[in-house]
């Protein structure tokens, strides 16, 4: 009985580790994207700085769009956890073709969380973006439309709840490359 409850004990464990490191791979890679993107963003505009890197308010004032950060909550509907899965692979295997929609909809980032230990049925989805993008609904492109067939499926009707932004900070290099990307926006 103690050999049975130690096996387990082990293999719930290993099961634990390895979902935790591939949420936190998943995270890591995002954040090192970001952060590679902003470097060599930054050494690009350090060449035809347009802005000064030390005075917020005309970094600011560049912003065509102001950003806004949203955390949003949704539930998976009852069984379909593989189909979540299945959306998320679906997501790592177009990412060249979705990371072109976010375009449209001005949205800067957008990251998808799930709760693997206290409750693996809810998901937390972070975007930023920027005022006035079109609505993933209206978009005439196919993958968007494979992306909603997925939210439809997924997320239980109903469930989306959204938390209060209590306090969004974002560093000037960070600004000043969404303000250059904003003026580039036909």
């Amino acid at each position: 009985m103690k050999q049975l409850f130690l096996t387990n004990l082990i293999i719930s464990s290993i099961y634990v580790v390895t979902k935790t490191y591939f949420m936190l791979k998943a995270i890591i890679i995002f954040i090192s994207g970001v952060l590679i993107g902003c470097i060599i963003t930054d050494r690009i505009n350090s060449k035809h700085a347009t802005v000064s890197r030390h005075n917020n308010d005309s970094v600011a004032t560049l912003l065509k769009f102001p950003l806004n950060a949203t955390l949003y909550r949704f539930e998976i509907n009852d069984g379909k956890m593989q189909k979540f899965n299945e959306w998320m692979k679906w997501h790592h295997d177009e990412y060249t073709e979705i990371i072109k929609t976010l375009e449209r909809e001005k949205m800067y980032s957008e990251c998808i969380f799930r709760d693997t230990i206290n409750q693996p049925g809810v998901l937390y989805w972070l975007t930023i973006e920027g005022e006035g993008g079109a609505n993933v609904n209206t978009s005439p492109l196919k993958i968007d439309s494979v992306h909603n067939q997925y939210m439809k499926e997924v997320i239980k009707k109903g469930s989306r709840s959204e938390l209060k932004t209590a306090f969004f900070l974002i560093p000037d290099f960070l600004k000043q490359s969404i303000a250059e990307h904003q003026l580039n926006e036909k």
